[in-house]
């Protein structure tokens, strides 16, 4: 099976905002939470070194869009929205099959943004292989010796679905809008007035995924927006959120 990379350029993740108590009616059933740990944390990991060694063994659960499949067995996600860092999501079966993931091409070509839960390891084909019991494509797996990966026990698509995630506030777009670091996909909050968020905060975030579609938001919430600001994130899966608080990551920069 040939590899399926994404190559899209995006802009960062975004989160646009409108009033809490108006989606207040959304399910609490989160798909989350990914308190403290994100895509870009497994991402930019080293197995030797501080995060990255205290990451490891950790059972996580992450999201990102899905921006190269290996193979059926292994995807990477987050890669465009964090500047070319991706994760590798690892099945142990040899495929997502038993997931109920069914893993393709389509997913990169359609943006697909899933969840994963799992548990980081530094990634040995050789004790993998022996493991798992799955005799993996050399050629595919080598370069990956020694990265940290995700081990997947569930992997999920996230249209339609709640969610809780955590990041760092990295810009103010708007009164009503702003960016989420490290979330690996784009993320829309409503109402960063009522959230209080500055750049720089650390936010856990709960909402349920969606489309963006800037003309039903408005109907739907009774407010006005920029629609230029917000061209670019169009269609896209993003996270209307209910609720947003403060929060701490669980690994400290440089610990």
């Amino acid at each position: 099976m040939s590899r399926i990379r994404n190559n899209r350029s995006v802009a960062a993740p975004l989160a646009l905002a409108t009033v809490v108590a108006l989606v207040a009616g959304c399910s609490n059933d989160s798909a989350g939470p990914e308190q403290g740990t994100d895509v870009e944390d497994v991402a930019e990991a080293e197995p030797e070194e501080g995060e990255g060694a205290q990451l490891l063994g950790q059972n996580v659960t992450v999201s990102g869009e899905v921006d190269e499949v290996v193979d059926e067995g292994a995807f990477r996600v987050g890669g465009d929205d964090l500047g070319g860092d991706s994760a590798l999501v690892l099945s142990q079966s040899g495929s997502f099959d038993d997931l109920g993931t069914d893993v393709n091409e389509g997913l990169v070509e359609d943006d697909t943004v899933v969840q994963v839960t799992g548990t980081v390891r530094e990634f040995d084909l050789a004790a993998f292989e022996e493991e798992f019991g799955v005799d993996y494509d050399d050629e595919l797996y080598e370069e990956f010796e020694g990265e940290v990966v995700i081990v997947a026990d569930q992997v999920s698509t996230l249209a339609g679905e709640s969610l809780t995630i955590a990041g760092e506030v990295s810009a103010l777009v708007s009164t009503v809008a702003f960016q989420l670091a490290g979330a690996g996909w784009t993320v829309v909050v409503l109402d960063a007035q009522q959230a209080e968020v500055s750049r720089g905060d650390y936010v856990q975030v709960t909402g349920t995924v969606r489309q963006l579609d800037i003309a039903e938001l408005e109907e739907e919430f009774g407010t006005d927006l920029d629609d230029a600001l917000y061209d670019a994130y169009a269609g896209d899966l993003v996270l209307v959120a209910e609720n947003v608080t403060a929060a701490e990551p669980v690994l400290e920069p440089n610990q």
